[in-house]
C-alpha cells in the first residue's frame, strides 16, 4: 500500500518533478560555474578591477529589468492558462516580443543618456556599454513561453550551454588585468547564441507563428505586466542597489566583498526559487492552498539547513572562493544569509499565492512599498554616517522582513493561508 501511495504521488506530480529536475540542473550549473570562475578572476584581475566588472553588471541589471518587464511571470501565466489555444498562444508570444523590442530600444537610449549625464560613470563607460550586451538574453530568450508549456528542458539546455561557453572562454581568454573588458563580451556572446537558438526552437520545433497583434492587445499585455514590472523594479532597488552604493561610496574592492556574500546568498535561495518556478504553472491551474503550503514547508526546511551550513563554514567558503584579504566578506555573508528564510516564505505568499489567486495589485503595492522602505533605511544609514558593508547587508535583511510581514497580513486578509 505504501509503495502504491508513493507511485501515485509521483504520477500525480510528474510534471512538477520533471520541471524541478531541469531547474535543479540549471540552477546548479548557474551557481557552480560562476563560483569556479570567481577565484580565478579575483586572482587574475584583482578585487579592484573585478569590482569594476561587478559594478557595471549591477548597473546593467536595471536595464535588463526594464526589458523583462515582468513577463517571466505574466507571460508564463498567460501561456499556462491558454496552453490548448494555439491562436491565443500566437497572440501572446507576438505581443510580448514586440513590447520587449521597444523596451530594448528605450533601454539602450536610457543607458546612453545615463552615461552622458553621470560624471562618475564616464570612467567605466566602455565596460558598461559592453555589459549591456547581456540584455540580449532578456530580449530573445522566451523563458516565459517554455515555462508556461512545461518544457523546462529547453530553458535548461540553452542556458547551461551559454554558461558553460562563458566559463570555458574565461579561462582561455583572460590571463591579465587588461583583459577585463572580455568578461562582458564573452557574456554577451553567450546570451546572443542562446537567444538565437531559442528563437529557432520556438519557430521550427514549437511551430509558433508570429502575427501582427492589434494595438489594443499590445496595450492590454503591457498593462497586465506593468504591476509585475513595478514589483520587480522595487525588489531590484534593494537587492541590486547595495552593490551600486558600495561601488559609489566605499570602493570597488568592497563591491567584490559584498558580491561574494550575495553569491552565497543566491546559493541558499536556489531550492526555494526552483520550487516556486517549477510549480508555478501547475499551481496556477490547480489553485490549491494546501499544495502551496506543502511546497513552502519543504522550501523553508531546506533553507534553514543551508543557513546553518553557511554560518558554520563561512570562513572556509571565503578562503575557498577568494583569499585571506577577502575575509571581510564573512560577516556580510552571514548577515545576508539570514534574509534567505524571509525569501523562502515570501516566495510562496506572494508570487505563488497572491498572484495566482488574482491579488496582483496587492502584491504590487507590497513590493512597491519595499522600495520606499529601503530608501528610508538608506537615508537613515547615510545621515547617521554608518554606511558600510554590514549596515547595507542589514538593510537588505530588514526589507525582506518587511515584505514577508505585509504578504502574511495580505494572505490572512484574503483567507489564503489555509483551505
Amino acid at each position: 500500500m505504501k509503495k502504491i501511495g508513493i507511485k501515485r504521488v509521483i504520477a500525480n506530480n510528474i510534471k512538477l518533478i520533471n520541471n524541478f529536475g531541469y531547474l535543479f540542473l540549471l540552477r546548479f550549473i548557474s551557481i557552480l560555474l560562476p563560483l569556479i570562475t570567481y577565484p580565478y578572476l579575483i586572482i587574475v584581475l584583482g578585487s579592484d578591477v573585478y569590482g569594476k566588472v561587478l559594478y557595471a553588471q549591477a548597473i546593467i541589471m536595471y536595464f535588463s529589468l526594464i526589458i523583462n518587464f515582468g513577463f517571466n511571470i505574466t507571460g508564463t501565466k498567460e501561456i499556462a492558462e491558454n496552453i490548448n489555444n494555439k491562436v491565443k498562444i500566437y497572440e501572446i508570444v507576438s505581443s510580448i516580443y514586440i513590447i520587449k523590442f521597444f523596451l530594448f530600444i528605450i533601454s539602450f537610449f536610457l543607458l546612453i543618456v545615463t552615461l552622458c549625464v553621470s560624471p562618475s560613470l564616464r570612467g567605466v563607460w566602455v565596460l558598461i556599454m559592453l555589459s549591456f550586451s547581456v540584455c540580449l538574453n532578456e530580449l530573445l530568450f522566451p523563458q516565459w513561453y517554455f515555462q508556461g508549456v512545461d518544457k523546462m528542458k529547453y530553458i535548461t539546455f540553452l542556458q547551461v550551454f551559454s554558461k558553460v561557453l562563458f566559463t570555458v572562454f574565461i579561462f582561455f581568454i583572460i590571463d591579465d588585468k587588461k583583459d577585463y573588458l572580455y568578461v562582458p563580451i564573452i557574456s554577451g556572446i553567450g546570451a546572443l547564441l542562446a537567444g538565437l537558438v531559442s528563437m529557432y526552437i520556438l519557430v521550427f520545433k514549437e511551430r509558433i507563428i508570429f502575427i501582427r497583434p492589434k494595438k489594443t492587445l499590445l496595450i492590454y499585455y503591457f498593462k497586465e505586466s506593468l504591476p509585475l514590472f513595478i514589483s520587480a523594479a522595487s525588489v531590484q532597488v534593494y537587492v541590486n542597489a547595495n552593490k551600486v552604493l558600495v561601488g559609489a561610496f566605499l570602493g570597488m574592492s568592497e563591491v567584490a566583498y559584498y558580491d561574494l556574500g550575495e553569491k552565497v546568498l543566491n546559493v541558499i535561495k536556489v531550492p526555494v526559487s526552483m520550487l516556486g518556478q517549477a510549480a508555478f504553472p501547475t499551481l496556477t491551474r490547480l489553485k490549491s492552498i494546501q499544495k502551496i503550503n506543502q511546497i513552502m514547508l519543504l522550501g523553508v526546511i531546506i533553507t534553514l539547513i543551508l543557513i546553518v551550513f553557511v554560518f558554520v563554514f563561512s570562513e572556509d567558503i571565503v578562503l575557498l572562493l577568494g583569499n585571506v584579504k577577502m575575509l571581510e566578506a564573512v560577516v556580510v555573508m552571514r548577515i545576508l544569509a539570514l534574509s534567505a528564510i524571509m525569501v523562502a516564505i515570501s516566495q510562496f505568499l506572494g508570487t505563488s499565492r497572491l498572484i495566482i489567486f488574482g491579488y496582483k495589485n496587492t502584491f504590487t503595492k507590497i513590493i512597491a512599498s519595499s522600495g520606499v522602505f529601503f530608501a528610508i533605511i538608506i537615508l537613515i544609514i547615510y545621515f547617521l554616517d554608518i554606511l558600510n558593508l554590514n549596515s547595507l547587508a542589514w538593510s537588505a535583511v530588514s526589507v525582506e522582513c518587511w515584505v514577508t510581514l505585509l504578504m502574511l497580513i495580505a494572505s490572512y486578509k484574503y483567507k489564503l493561508l489555509v483551505e
